[in-house]
């Protein structure tokens, strides 16, 4: 079987994904992904496995993988979720209390792949359902990522949402640089992926066959960073005065 190619038997991807083993090694990201977690805690109803979402771009699969990071073996992520791989969520409980099972040895790269792409599936579906407005394959592809990252509940009461399906994208564009906390702290790492997200989305990342993805792009692309008025936490999502969304 080609390599090159193997992601795209997965899933229609918009082009052929890189072999996972080609990808460069990154820590995992210190926040997990809020729509695993709705998953597994009930909140996004029953799931129907036969649906076939579009697929993410290659330029922004690359992306999320890169700010997912990559674990081979399980591990306990700061929120204590047992975790793995491309930031696969096992559980939400720690791995020693729990049987691992075919987790229990570490995952190849690929594996790791395979499980990220079907991960997203939840996160596709929601682009699909609550975006009324067309999406190129970039537009879809960073908001794919972001709504791995913030959950579908958070994304659905977003202003992002909002601007974006009254067709104001570049409102919309703007509203990926205030999802920069998680539990209360400002973090780094959420500064660069929104970054990228909104470079993915503004059509200003291009990478080329057999490249890899690197985080210094988007800031190049983007220029200086936007100040905005108000930032939002990706556990809590947007709140009005009184605590609701």
């Amino acid at each position: 079987m080609n390599k090159v190619c193997l992601l795209a038997l997965i899933i229609a991807l918009a082009g052929c994904s890189p072999p996972a083993n080609e990808l460069p090694e990154t820590n995992p990201a210190p926040y997990a992904s809020q729509i695993q977690i709705e998953a597994m805690r009930g909140l996004l109803g029953a799931t129907d496995d036969s649906r076939n979402p579009r697929g993410m771009d290659r330029g922004s699969l690359l992306m999320l993988m890169h700010f997912e990071g990559w674990v081979p073996d399980a591990y306990d992520d700061p929120a204590g979720y047992c975790t793995i791989g491309y930031g696969h969520l096992i559980a939400l409980s720690r791995c020693g209390t729990i049987d691992l099972g075919r987790y229990a040895t570490p995952l190849t790269k690929d594996q790791g792949a395979d499980l990220l792409v079907n991960d997203t599936k939840l996160a596709r579906i929601a682009v699909e359902d609550l975006v009324d407005v067309e999406l190129s394959d970039q537009q879809f592809g960073a908001l794919s990522s972001f709504v791995f990252n913030i959950g579908r509940g958070n994304f659905q009461a977003s202003t992002l949402r909002s601007r974006l399906n009254s067709g104001r994208y570049e409102d919309a564009q703007r509203e990926f640089s205030r999802w920069v906390h998680a539990n209360g702290e400002r973090l780094e790492g959420l500064v660069q992926r929104r970054a990228c997200e909104r470079a993915m989305f503004a059509g200003l990342i291009d990478i080329m066959p057999d490249a890899e993805f690197t985080r210094a792009t988007c800031t190049t692309a983007l220029g200086a960073t936007e100040d905005v008025s108000s930032y939002v936490d990706i556990v809590v999502g947007e709140q009005t005065a009184d605590g609701t969304r």
